[in-house]
């Protein structure tokens, strides 16, 4: 992978990420008891894994999920890897003179792939779940 391609997915990952925490809010809202946009706002001080558990409790409440097992699983470790993401990625590598020719550098490229790959469809799963809780 070259560094204007790890750019491209690097922003697409966090993309999702941004998005995945937006619709989780919503699903939330959607779900509690009492007005919809109360519900959103009063999260606004509230963090991710918060707002997981607790959806996690509604989802699971009902008997049919619309949110896998291991879809949680793997958004309980998003907030670890979107810290990651944001925080640290780059300067694994960065500074490393000639990086895309490093070990380094391939090895964040290769997490990367692998983690972009897997937030793209639990984004997409969730987004989905976000959909069908609007239209309830």
């Amino acid at each position: 992978m070259t560094f204007e391609q790890f750019k491209i997915l690097h922003s697409e990952t966090i993309a999702c990420f941004q998005l995945i925490e937006n619709d989780l809010k919503w699903i939330y809202s959607l779900m509690h008891k009492g007005d919809v946009d109360e519900n959103y706002d009063s999260l606004d001080k509230r963090n991710l894994g918060f707002i997981i558990k607790e959806l996690k409790a509604l989802d699971y409440s009902a008997g049919t999920p619309f949110i896998s097992k291991d879809d949680y699983n793997f958004l309980n470790q998003m907030r670890e890897k979107r810290n990651y993401w944001c925080h640290q990625a780059y300067i694994d590598f960065m500074y490393i003179q000639n990086f895309e020719f490093s070990f380094e550098f391939q090895k964040v490229c290769n997490k990367l792939q692998r983690d972009h790959d897997r937030i793209k469809v639990v984004q997409q799963n969730v987004e989905n779940a976000n959909k069908v809780f609007s239209r309830i």
